[in-house]
């Protein structure tokens, strides 16, 4: 039995392919309610669940437990800033984790993503100018002179 595409299938699957910053269900709820006001959370979720299942979509659990969707397939990793919490893609690595040790065990790994975790260049920006306005600066950060 062929799924229908709905309004709403459309509209969050749009919304959720234009972005780039791994929204969760609530954001996605926000952006899409721009476009259709009358969209529920409910059904937010449920159609995430949707395109989930016809493999549309990928669900990314990183730090805190939170879901963040992403419509990139393709493996890649993640930079999680420790600040505001946003979520960026990183180039595609060459390096694949071993996992014969997970197979022999009789795991089944379908896919993997590996995140690292600081600050973002916005974050690291208004870090610094605090610092300065502060007055702070080398012997601020405990380096010590000559």
């Amino acid at each position: 039995m062929k799924e229908r595409r709905t309004q709403q299938l459309t509209a969050i699957y749009d919304a959720l392919a234009a972005s780039h910053d791994h929204p969760t269900a609530d954001e996605l709820f926000r952006r899409v309610r721009r476009v259709l006001p009358r969209v529920s959370l409910g059904t937010v979720y449920r159609n995430l669940d949707k395109l989930r299942a016809q493999g549309r979509l990928r669900v990314v659990r990183l730090e805190g437990g939170q879901a963040h969707f992403d419509a990139v397939l393709d493996a890649h990793d993640h930079f999680v800033c420790e600040t505001c919490g946003a979520v960026a893609d990183l180039p595609p690595s060459a390096a694949v984790p071993d996992v014969s040790g997970l197979t022999a065990a009789g795991y089944h790994v379908r896919w993997y993503t590996t995140a690292l975790y600081g600050r973002c260049q916005d974050c690291a920006a208004a870090a610094a100018t605090a610092t300065r306005r502060r007055g702070g600066g080398a012997r601020g950060a405990g380096v010590r002179a000559g």
